[in-house]
């Protein structure tokens, strides 16, 4: 056979390997996928799959396993520099590389060679070949295994360890059978040869003495062609016994010669010497060395194909679970769910209808806790021996989430009980009592929280405000937005989860979105928007086509990542008395330039808008804030502190005289509903709601003041229900 033919066999033999190792990752990643809840893209740079994210490496170093632990997420992290990266793919590369050919080089010898030709000996070219893949394998295999596995409990809790281990394992067994293949076998089958007695003739040459006539130290070069002997010691085509560097002598070259370029008559040009003497059996007459080969040759053959069974069941998977589900955790989430599917059906329902459930995260999941946790439920120990906590806080969800999370932390959402304090006097000085405060205000803003053995006291629970002041030091309640006990990211991005708060005289955010232009179309399309798309990428155009309050406050959108900080994006703090730029906002001061979080909120309008549009609104806006600023809230603000300084109003107490009542509600509510109905493209907000009801308001309290000064001094209200209350 031609070498030509022979790089044409290598060939076909490697391509039909890269398939093998090629093609599975695809179909795995809609495993993975499966597993964990969440879509190709949040692994992968594409939605199809591909190269792989930060996350993705985390991942992959956890086993396969999620969650995934915050420190292998920051490792990962550190590992994504371009030096890293380009490490990755050239160890990768020639990790595949190796593996396909040295796997096709032994498909070769056992399709197209046979293992009983080569009982003179392995040729040096392949021992070369198969040394060098060997060690290329190793190697690259021991990085390989380090980027993904990071303790040796890894390798026997999930599936994928488990048969990375087997791999490893039969790899070692190949690697002991190619080092006493080379250093033992090899040296004693040329001995064998070359210790067995000369044949006398053609008769006498067998299967098992052919070896001998292999061309070398002056021997003659014979060839076996349908067990005819041939001797081409003569010929220029058979140098040293070696045709073309490839085929050697002393074989039987009846299978080659199929796929050769040329037939038998090639033979011809040579001295025919006789006939193979028949000895029936192909392998009677072989050495103990020679056997050997063969049976180890074999058992690579075994060896290849359990090592492909190992990764076709890692990428696939397999019928029945190879690990057994031992953790007590998994054990106590199945008698949660079997307890209150009856006690509770519809908490149980919500749940089996979520992400969670399809991703095997139950009851114990999310309320596990410690005895020595001050969240621990000792009147639940009745029930399961498992501590559990019934306050679940964003501090447990992080062990999921902790990128979300952590910006939810940082948020105005999770700060505002205190800003609420801070800001709104007329809780400081008892406009209302606890009674009003607990079924208002903290319903939104949040309480503290108090337990007693683990049971949370009443007055401050029930309670899912944004703000909440938990137990273990943790602020707010992620299922403010994703409702228990479904979760639902698509609730989340609909603007109802926003109004249950953002509405009223105050802050009527929904009632301006409804509005706009936004809501309308909203209203008119929104449910045929697809709220939960496959690929995790909730898209304007593609998904929806107009924004709502998920979609500029938080979604990701071109460059801008997605976030759960709503204090991003803001150029204004229009909720304040006088505006003012989010880092001068004295109750919670930013820590980012509002330019650039104005670039970042313009970025997500672009998706629908033109910039000369985008730039033109938030010029309108930017006037809006001014003519409010100077023109109503200074000048009242400045008669108001004239008045106090005059005597005229008493400091003693807050919402006592009606002038402070009217300037609250001047800029807590016309104030903020011109500020909000601008920014949100509401102009009967902006206007009839907001500017139109601030001059009345204005001149009410000019009146007010004039007829202080006149009067020298106003009434004072001595009764009031709920005053001076905590």
């Amino acid at each position: 056979m031609g070498i030509k033919r022979y790089c044409c066999h290598i060939f076909f033999s490697a391509v039909l390997l890269l398939f093998v190792f090629a093609s599975s990752p695809a179909l795995a990643t809609e495993q993975y996928a499966a597993e964990t809840g969440k879509g190709c893209i949040f692994c992968h740079q594409e939605s199809t799959g591909g190269q792989l994210k930060a996350v993705g490496f985390a991942y992959i170093k956890n086993g396969y396993q999620y969650p995934i632990p915050e420190r292998l997420l920051k490792k990962a992290d550190a590992l994504q520099t371009p030096l890293h990266k380009t490490l990755r793919f050239i160890i990768g590369y020639l990790h595949l590389l190796a593996a396909v050919v040295f796997f096709g080089a032994i498909f070769y010898i056992h399709i197209f060679i046979r293992p009983v030709r080569l009982i003179g000996g392995i040729p040096k070219h392949e021992r070369i070949l198969g040394v060098s893949c060997m060690i290329t394998l190793a190697l690259t295999g021991l990085y390989l295994t380090w980027a993904r596995i990071s303790s040796w409990g890894q390798f026997f809790d999930n599936t994928f360890g488990l048969m990375l281990f087997i791999k490893i394992l039969l790899f070692l067994c190949m690697i002991a059978l190619g080092v006493i293949a080379i250093t033992i076998i090899h040296r004693r089958m040329q001995q064998d040869v070359k210790r067995q007695k000369k044949p006398r003739g053609g008769d006498d040459v067998t299967m098992a003495n052919l070896a001998f006539f292999d061309g070398t130290n002056r021997k003659r070069a014979y060839v076996v062609y349908a067990k005819r002997i041939y001797d081409v010691t003569a010929s220029p085509k058979w140098d040293k016994g070696r045709h073309l560097g490839k085929h050697a002598a002393g074989a039987d070259l009846t299978e080659a010669l199929k796929g050769a370029p040329h037939g038998p008559e090639v033979f011809e040009k040579v001295r025919y010497v006789g006939e193979v003497k028949k000895t029936g059996d192909t392998a009677q007459g072989l050495s103990g060395a020679q056997k050997a080969f063969i049976k180890m040759a074999y058992a690579n053959l075994v060896i290849i194909f359990l090592i492909l069974c190992c990764i076709s069941v890692w990428r696939w998977g397999f019928p029945i679970r190879l690990i057994p589900e031992t953790r007590a955790e998994a054990i106590s989430g199945t008698t949660c769910v079997a307890c209150h599917k009856k006690i509770t059906p519809g908490i149980y329902h919500d749940w089996q209808a979520s992400v969670h459930a399809r991703v095997d995260v139950d009851c114990y999941t999310c309320h596990k806790t410690s005895k020595a946790n001050n969240l621990f439920s000792t009147a639940h120990l009745e029930n399961d021996p498992n501590p559990i906590s019934v306050v679940v806080t964003p501090k447990q969800c992080s062990g999921c989430h902790p990128k979300e999370a952590a910006q939810y932390a940082k948020s105005k959402h999770a700060h505002t009980y205190e800003i609420m304090w801070t800001i709104d006097r007329w809780l400081n000085d008892g406009m209302n009592n606890a009674t009003e405060r607990t079924s208002g205000c903290y319903a939104c803003h949040g309480t503290v929280v108090k337990l007693t053995d683990g049971k949370p006291v009443a007055g401050s629970w029930p309670n899912v405000g944004v703000g909440r002041r938990n137990p273990d030091n943790s602020l707010g309640s992620c299922s403010s937005c994703h409702t228990r006990h479904k979760f639902s990211v698509a609730e989340a991005r609909k603007p109802e989860a926003c109004d249950q708060c953002h509405l009223g005289p105050d802050h009527p955010q929904i009632e301006i979105y409804n509005e706009s232009k936004h809501g309308t179309i909203y209203h008119a399309e929104g449910q045929t928007w697809n709220w939960n798309p496959d690929d995790l990428l909730w898209q304007a155009g593609r998904d929806y086509r107009a924004p709502t309050c998920a979609t500029c406050h938080m979604s990701a959108a071109a460059d801008v990542s997605g976030t759960h900080d709503v204090t991003e994006r803001l150029s204004w703090e229009l909720q304040a008395p006088l505006t003012v730029r989010p880092s001068e906002f004295a109750p919670f001061p930013s820590t980012t330039a509002w330019k650039t979080e104005r670039e970042r909120m313009k970025k997500v309008c672009l998706q629908c808008h033109a910039q000369q549009w985008i730039d033109a609104h938030f010029f309108n806006l930017d006037q809006v804030v001014i003519n409010y600023n100077d023109n109503y809230f200074k000048p009242i603000k400045e008669l108001m502190d004239s008045l106090y300084k005059t005597g005229l109003l008493s400091n003693r107490s807050y919402f006592d005289e009606e002038l402070e009542w009217e300037f609250y509600e001047f800029w807590h509510h016309e104030g903020r509903r011109a500020r909000m109905g601008a920014a949100m493209m509401a102009p009967d907000y902006a206007w009839w709601h907001g500017f139109y009801e601030l001059k009345h308001r204005f001149i009410r309290i000019n009146q007010e003041a004039e007829k202080l000064q006149k009067d020298r001094g106003g009434s004072i209200f001595k009764k009031f229900p709920g005053r001076f209350e905590r």
